[in-house]
């Protein structure tokens, strides 16, 4: 049973931690095994295609966007069939899946092959991530708890993207392919700890898996939850962002001409790494009280400030670059974790994996961002991509503005119509 004064009490209790069952802990600790291994071989596989294939920018940009695209359009289903079938069926499923098309690529030959495989490993994730989150809604009774689990989920995420690289650094340089038979091998472990640890407790359905509506209802409800819909507009817009930083910002850098600019990329990505690791949770102590709306904005609002950095650091200087980037980790630290509590919050119960899989259309800000970036920087340049950046980061806070009133409206008339 909740805690009616959890609400006021402190997130950091050790108390939250021992309430987490061995379903929480199987969803928790594979989540790093997983998320180490694809990190040590995912990133290296530009490289690997380019020399060993001959693969253009251009083809490998139309397979990676291809693969977002998969996953954000087929992450509403899979999150459906989780709510009607079960979180440990579909997520032992998508883990096999991952680990075949995996090892597949360890073992490909043909260009072709390595198309169809990274299509799969878009199919694949939302299968594995949407339902996760939903396990750890459906054995935490308390928010409180739940929250400080979504927050260790992503911790553990950005950890694995840290341990991940350095590993893989080590091995691609022998044999790359290796990397990618070694991250099929792990999500075949996945899969086993997953039917093993997800099996103590079962899915407990508030609706029977016969009364859940079918697909084309559950997205009619999902459709009308206008407080879920402006989040999703704004966090796909906040995707949109801070993917910047991974695929136009490179861009940028390395047209203008500056003086060992692979070291200026190198240390943006080192800084959002170790900003996220070191200020996630010094920063969730520091704004634990306040309102998850108020949370995201500051982070957007950061985001912002971070855009006006960007925009106006002279060419040479390329601390300016680290800097800014600093601001953007720490408004992504405070806006990023807050989203998966919003929509824990917000979902029904007996639909808990449908919205989380619904949330997944938010990743097409990814898919967006370096056709967009990259085609405002070659017709224009990097300044309108930025000014515009920081118009779109004003647009989110605004809507998150939209989406608190209409929330504080929907619970009045809840109240009222209680009495």
């Amino acid at each position: 049973m909740t805690d009616p004064q959890s609400s006021q009490q402190s997130l950091f209790q050790f108390e939250r931690v021992t309430r987490f069952n061995f379903s929480v802990w199987t969803v928790l600790t594979g989540t790093l095994l997983a998320r180490t291994s694809y990190f040590m071989a995912w990133p290296f596989l530009i490289v690997f295609l380019y020399n060993d294939y001959g693969v253009s920018a251009l083809e490998v940009g139309i397979m990676l966007s291809s693969s977002a695209l998969v996953g954000s359009l087929t992450g509403l289903y899979s999150g459906y069939l989780s709510d009607k079938f079960g979180r440990k069926k579909i997520m032992v499923c998508g883990s096999l899946l991952a680990s075949l098309t995996y090892a597949g690529i360890g073992v490909a030959t043909q260009v072709w092959q390595f198309y169809i495989l990274v299509l799969i490993t878009g199919l694949m994730r939302p299968m594995i991530e949407g339902p996760a989150k939903a396990v750890l809604g459906d054995n935490l009774a308390d928010k409180k708890d739940r929250e400080l689990a979504l927050n260790i989920r992503y911790f553990l995420l950005n950890l694995g993207g840290a341990i991940g690289p350095l590993i893989g650094i080590t091995l691609a340089l022998h044999k790359p392919q290796a990397l990618f038979i070694a991250t099929g091998v792990t999500y075949l472990v996945y899969s086993l700890w997953l039917y093993i640890g997800l099996e103590r407790t079962q899915y407990k359905r508030t609706v029977s898996a016969e009364a859940l509506p079918n697909f084309a209802r559950t997205l009619g409800i999902i459709a009308k939850d206008s407080v879920f819909i402006r989040l999703m507009i704004a966090n796909f817009l906040m995707m949109f962002v801070y993917a910047q930083i991974e695929s136009s910002i490179p861009q940028v850098i390395v047209r203008s001409g500056i003086e060992q600019a692979t070291k200026i990329i190198a240390g943006l990505v080192l800084v959002n790494t170790i900003t996220i690791i070191v200020f996630q949770f010094p920063t969730l102590k520091l704004l634990e009280k306040q309102p998850l709306f108020f949370r995201a904005r500051l982070g957007m609002a950061l985001m912002a400030v971070a855009q006006l950095g960007f925009l106006f650091t002279p060419e040479h200087w390329p601390a300016g670059w680290l800097i800014a980037c600093f601001v953007l980790s720490i408004g992504e630290v405070i806006a990023f974790p807050t989203l998966n509590v919003q929509i824990d919050k917000l979902a029904p119960e007996h639909l808990r994996g449908s919205y989380f899989g619904a949330a997944t259309l938010c990743a097409l800000g990814f898919a967006v961002a370096p056709l967009v970036g990259g085609l405002m920087i070659g017709s224009l340049n990097s300044n309108w991509l930025f000014a515009g950046c920081f118009v779109v980061c004003l647009i989110m806070i605004w809507l998150y503005f939209k989406a608190e009133n209409k929330a504080k409206d929907l619970h009045l008339q809840t109240a009222e119509q209680s009495l």
